[in-house]
């Protein structure tokens, strides 16, 4: 079994969908019951696995074996041409939340139960968000009643988190070594420029070295 630790830094303002609205946002960002927001498993688990296949995509472009990579359908489980082949791999993503969450969450919640009336989770999600408000426009005009808004988070925010694999060999360890890196942006508007992230992670094989020695 190996923890893989991750952290995820978000370069500009991003909207993770919650999927719900109320009277004054029409889009809110998923955040737990006291207000925090957070990078939810499911997720970072179906972002991973686009950036492993882009990864083999890019390779085979640019002619670079991948004998020492595991394909994606081996890590996520997915349909492959192999269809007889039945992979051990086991990854197990968790929910990525803000450094010292716990902490924060314990003397949050104290709050929150002994000063009802002045603390309140919409506190927490405003110290760490905005809204943003966009409209359609038609000629360069804007369309009436077609102001719309979204809440997201600030850029500057750092989220980590671990993954759990179980049963991977140093193939694995590879493709997800280069596709934790290769993860750019996440969320609503990301061909906007909404949503840039860097992601790093610790305990996996250094992606500068792995590429070099493979593209000789």
């Amino acid at each position: 079994m190996a923890e893989i630790a991750v952290t995820i830094k978000v370069e500009t303002p991003i909207h993770l969908g919650s999927g719900q609205a109320d009277v004054t946002i029409d889009a809110e960002i998923i955040h737990d019951a006291l207000g925090f927001p957070y990078f939810p498993a499911k997720r970072f688990k179906g972002l991973l696995y686009e950036s492993a296949v882009e990864i083999f995509e890019m390779f085979e472009l640019a002619g670079i074996s991948t004998e020492n990579l595991a394909p994606p359908e081996e890590i996520f489980h997915r349909e492959s041409d192999d269809a007889g082949k039945v992979s051990s791999v086991q990854l197990i993503v968790h929910d990525f939340y803000f450094k010292d969450y716990e902490k924060l969450r314990a003397e949050w919640s104290y709050l929150q139960s002994k000063f009802k009336e002045f603390f309140e989770p919409t506190d927490i999600l405003n110290a760490y968000t905005s809204i943003r408000y966009q409209t359609e426009l038609e000629n360069g005009v804007a369309l009436d009643q077609l102001l719309h808004n979204m809440r997201v988070l600030n850029s500057g925010v750092e989220f980590s988190g671990t993954l759990t694999l179980l049963n991977g060999d140093a193939r694995v360890l590879n493709t997800l070594a280069l596709a934790i890196k290769n993860i750019s942006a996440a969320g609503t508007k990301r061909n906007r420029g909404f949503g840039r992230i860097n992601c790093n992670a610790t305990g996996l094989p250094n992606v500068e070295k792995f590429l070099a020695k493979e593209a000789r």
